[in-house]
């Protein structure tokens, strides 16, 4: 009797080990939160990895310093799209030669030239004002008219100092501001690049190297 009892105490933790184990295999697996819904610590910032391609050809990035203090809806919504995929395949339709190149809407992802600046994720943005200057690598967020797109920005190539308070600033490229020359020097039909050059963006949570504000 006693050996029964034995085996049995035996087989019954085997069973509760074997619970066990398939419990842990079922529960789903713990996912990192999203850059769009933590706060950054004050050591921290924001970074934009924009990937651009021409064609086949990968061109180098572009890095822009997001500025969360001086647009934090921009910020936000800028981050929240990158982290969806919402950037990625969408193509600078729009650029100035010397002066600025234009981005974000996906309905230049289409053979349609003609609508190329007038789509968005759904949603504009009110402006946020703020003293940012309109200086070369300036990114800033393209007008909707008294509203501001949700997804389209735009680079500085030069200073600007006309548009200083007329569209919201919130970035800054630290990196790759070469690559927007060379996007913004490509063959053009009036102000529409003739071939795409293309992104991926990504964004990378980093130790700040320097005060911000």
């Amino acid at each position: 009797m006693q050996d029964r009892t034995l085996a049995f105490g035996f087989v019954a933790c085997l069973a509760l080990l074997g619970s066990a184990r398939s419990a842990a295999t079922d529960a789903p697996p713990v996912t990192a939160p999203k850059l769009s819904e933590t706060q950054l610590g004050p050591n921290e910032e924001l970074i934009a990895v924009i990937q651009v391609t021409h064609g086949k050809e990968a061109w180098g990035t572009i890095e822009v310093r997001l500025h969360d203090k001086y647009a934090p809806a921009h910020v936000q919504s800028f981050v929240k799209l990158a982290e969806s995929g919402f950037y990625d395949g969408i193509a600078f339709h729009r650029v100035g030669p010397e002066s600025f190149v234009q981005g974000g809407d996906p309905l230049s992802r289409d053979a349609d030239p003609a609508n190329d600046g007038t789509g968005g994720p759904g949603y504009d943005l009110l402006p946020e004002p703020n003293d940012k200057e309109h200086a070369r690598g300036t990114v800033a967020a393209a007008s909707m008219g008294k509203r501001e797109s949700g997804s389209q920005f735009f680079i500085d190539l030069k200073d600007h100092p006309e548009w200083n308070g007329k569209y919201t600033v919130f970035g800054s490229v630290v990196a790759g501001i070469e690559v927007a020359d060379k996007i913004a020097a490509q063959p053009r039909k009036g102000d529409h690049p003739v071939d795409p050059c293309t992104m991926t963006v990504k964004v990378e949570k980093r130790t700040r190297k320097q005060k911000l504000y």
